[in-house]
């Protein structure tokens, strides 16, 4: 009898034991064949898919437990081309939370590093935001770093790497910034780009900039745009009031700020980044790469 009690127990405990086990939720960690770090790369516009430009030197030989992957989109500033600007950049931000939701499910032990060139950098940034302000599937202990090269929509709140700027982004700084991801989050701009230096008063550069920013609205961002409408015209009105923006659209003004920029693209500050150094003998983008490949 008591042999038959003990194999009953044994019999018992094995089949709670296997129920224990059975009911133990997966380890978090990432599987042999997840990496440490992935690297999601925002290209440029007009450097995407197979030619990524200064992106394929930033996120050059990461290290064994480093992916990459290059986002794919419909790169395009103008009207003209086959997209218009806003659109263009949606699709560069869906895309690349696609990607990294799809390996966040694969690997939940993985981290997300964020990186991105001019409207790269621009789509990158708006998804770093939208997950250091819970405004994403994303969490923001997921995301490892973030490091943006010529940032449309750079703030004087970001962290800058380089020489300190006067001005901010063609496109306005983001509503709510970087949110829990800012200490992780780094910005690298040339101080003569006004791609991401716009000086604060050139107030018709910034209102071309904004209707970029707005040629596709996304819902989520209307209280971005309101915002920097608002921001220029209430500095214009600080200013002198409705003639100050009658002075801002003057001839003189635009002329100037139209030179302004003719001499910026002359200069290609805008393509300098391969040798623009943030500090001495760091170029930004073997900073930016340094950056990356110590995330791992």
């Amino acid at each position: 009898m008591s042999h038959r009690i003990v194999a009953a127990c044994i019999a018992v405990l094995s089949l709670v034991a296997g129920l224990l086990v059975a009911a133990t939720p997966q380890a978090r960690s990432a599987p042999g064949d997840c990496p440490k770090i992935y690297v999601l790369a925002i290209p440029g516009t007009w450097a995407n898919g197979s030619s990524p430009g200064i992106m394929s030197q930033v996120t050059s030989g990461l290290g064994p437990e480093t992916q990459v992957a290059f986002v794919g989109y419909d790169a395009t500033a103008f009207p003209w081309e086959r997209a218009i600007y806003g659109k263009s950049k949606a699709q560069a931000v869906a895309n690349t939370e696609g990607l990294a939701l799809t390996m966040l499910r694969r690997c939940p032990g993985t981290r997300i590093a964020l990186t991105g060139y001019s409207q790269g950098a621009d789509a990158a940034g708006d998804v770093a935001s939208e997950i250091g302000t819970g405004r994403a599937r994303i969490r923001p202990g997921q995301v490892a770093g973030v490091v943006l090269i010529s940032d449309p929509r750079r703030s004087r709140k970001d962290n800058l790497v380089g020489p300190p700027l006067r001005g901010e982004g063609s496109g306005g700084p983001r509503l709510d910034g970087m949110g829990w991801v800012l200490p992780r989050a780094f910005t690298i701009c040339e101080p003569k780009d006004i791609y991401c230096n716009v000086p604060r008063d050139y107030y018709l550069t910034r209102i071309v900039g904004y209707l970029a920013e707005t040629s596709n609205p996304t819902p989520s961002q209307i209280l971005q745009y309101q915002a920097e409408a608002s921001a220029i015209v209430g500095e214009l009105l600080t200013r002198g009031g409705p003639g100050a923006i009658v002075g801002e659209l003057s001839n003189k003004r635009a002329r100037d700020q139209i030179t302004s920029f003719s001499n910026f693209l002359q200069s290609g500050a805008h393509g300098t980044y391969t040798t623009f150094q943030v500090k001495p003998g760091v170029t930004a983008v073997q900073w930016a790469h340094n950056f990356l490949a110590g995330l791992a």
